[in-house]
């Protein structure tokens, strides 16, 4: 019984100190990027146990981080252990930046090859009361304002990824009046696990008003946010479902609130390139007046489209968007290369209801192009509550 009990025991002993190990990892067709980032991307390393469900995971990492078009692993023995070879081919990693309020500017996935993302862009355009055609709002240039930020994957050889963006705006429209300044400074970091991603972040944000300096505030959040599905990737699959909820406490010189939000979206294919997808949004103040730029606006340009934008503000909301639309064709392009364009034409329904009796109903139209730039350009003619409303959107 003994000699058992020890011969169990040396099995044991040798499967634990003698496993095989990841013990060389190379980094072959990089020109740009660092050997060390794609390493710390993959999030492998030297000395761990071979576990080919981490194997599988670091390659998904590198495919969906956006530095690389291909990317292959290979194993080779050394002396019973394992070599590791990660072969990549990097992508362009400059791109167009586009933010809120005609924020234009450019990006950087992979600065210096450090896989530091930076972008920047300013405010140098506005629409005004006058009309082209009748019915356009007509432009003008003007300083206002910048916003830029950075992020990166796996900081350290950890699995955090840590992100800051600032905001420097002036003269922001808002309603009938105008905020002659709105300010922030956002950081936190994001940690996958899976499937599931979970983030904490710390937002400080003041505004100052030009027609009611009575509503001049700085709040300061701490937000929690969990996600889960592949939001980058949902067109892959016929029927794809991922969504995320925060939750956020504010609090300042008169503020005091708690508020969450929620998204849920499901995309399906219906026969060959037609396709639906509907997106659930909720919200809910649970305590406390949230800031303006924090409250439930339900209308605008990324809500529910055909309303005005401040026509309602509800403490608790839940917004539905239904999109149809089927590519018509990628065989148009500037110049002859692999990314070609892709026009789709799109039917919308959009439905909202809250509390205060708030509930709104809208249908449009859209007609997206997206270019080889990778520029996603979509004219929209929406009808709600204030009519015909005409909206034009960049990505």
């Amino acid at each position: 019984m003994k000699r058992i009990l020890l011969s169990v025991m040396f099995i044991f002993f040798s499967l634990t100190v003698f496993a095989n190990k990841i013990v060389e990892i190379e980094v072959t067709g990089i020109e740009k990027t660092l050997p060390q980032v794609v390493i710390n991307i993959s999030g492998l390393k030297i000395g761990e146990e071979l576990d080919i469900e981490r194997v599988y995971r670091a390659k998904r990492n590198l495919e969906e981080c956006g530095l690389f078009t291909d990317v292959y692993l290979q194993l080779g023995d050394v002396g019973g252990d394992y070599k590791l070879v990660i072969s990549v081919q990097e992508s362009s990693s400059f791109y167009p930046y586009f933010g809120e309020y005609l924020t234009l500017g450019a990006g950087d996935r992979n600065l210096l090859g450090s896989g530091v993302n930076v972008y920047g862009g300013i405010r140098f355009l506005r629409f005004t009361d006058k009309k082209l055609l009748g019915f356009l709002p007509q432009p003008e240039f003007f300083w206002g304002g910048l916003r830029f930020g950075a992020s990166t994957f796996s900081a350290f050889g950890t699995e955090i990824n840590p992100f800051i963006e600032v905001t420097l705006f002036k003269e922001v429209p808002w309603q009938d009046d105008i905020m002659l300044s709105l300010n922030s400074v956002e950081l936190g970091g994001t940690h996958p696990f899976g499937e599931y991603v979970a983030g904490i972040s710390y937002t400080y944000e003041n505004a100052s008003f030009e027609a009611t300096p009575a509503n001049d505030y700085s709040v300061s959040i701490l937000t929690g946010a969990f996600s889960f599905g592949d939001e980058d990737n949902y067109q892959e699959s016929r029927g794809n479902l991922y969504g995320k909820t925060s939750l956020s406490y504010g609090f300042g010189d008169g503020i005091n609130y708690l508020q969450q939000k929620a998204s849920v979206n499901y995309w399906y294919r219906i026969i060959g390139r037609i396709y639906i997808e509907s997106e659930t949004r909720g919200g809910v103040t649970y305590f406390g007046d949230a800031p303006v730029t924090r409250r439930f606006y339900l209308g605008g340009s990324t809500d529910l489209k055909g309303w005005n934008p401040y026509a309602f503000n509800p403490r608790f909301y839940a917004l539905e968007i239904l999109q149809a639309g089927v590519p018509l064709t990628e065989s148009f392009a500037i110049a002859p290369s692999d990314n070609m364009s892709t026009f789709i034409p799109k039917l919308y329904l959009m439905a909202a209801a809250g509390d205060n009796a708030t509930l709104g109903l809208s249908i449009g139209i859209g007609f997206e192009w997206r270019t080889p730039l990778g520029v996603g350009v979509e004219p929209q003619v929406f009808f709600g509550g204030n009519g015909f409303k005409f909206y034009f959107e960049l990505r």
